[in-house]
């Protein structure tokens, strides 16, 4: 999925509490919302067993959307000389969710 795409639905959850996340994106009706959802709760999996934090008193520190590989596909028609001569660039993205403790 594009980085844009996933940045416009990092922007609805940043800086809220887990809970509260997890609700927003299951209500919001994007299909990249799906994708921050499983990243969220793979990072709160990860906080719950490796560093044995409870899973209420986290919230979302930073949530980074960075571009991954691009790969090219063709398009087999016409496309003139301009704007890539029918190079479909397929974007990809790297997610980085870190959570902190609402404490401090």
């Amino acid at each position: 999925m594009s980085p844009r795409k996933l940045r416009l639905v990092i922007d609805a959850v940043k800086k809220l509490s887990v809970d509260s996340a997890i609700a927003n994106l299951k209500a919001l009706n994007k299909r990249a919302a799906g994708e921050i959802l499983k990243v969220l709760q793979q990072a709160l999996g990860n906080a719950k067993n490796n560093f044995k934090m409870s899973p209420a008193d986290l919230k979302i520190g930073t949530m980074i959307v960075g571009e991954g590989p691009r790969s090219k596909r063709s398009d087999r028609h016409a496309h003139g000389a301009r704007f890539g001569g029918g190079i479909r660039h397929k974007r990809s993205a790297h997610v980085i969710v870190e959570l902190t403790s609402k404490n401090g």
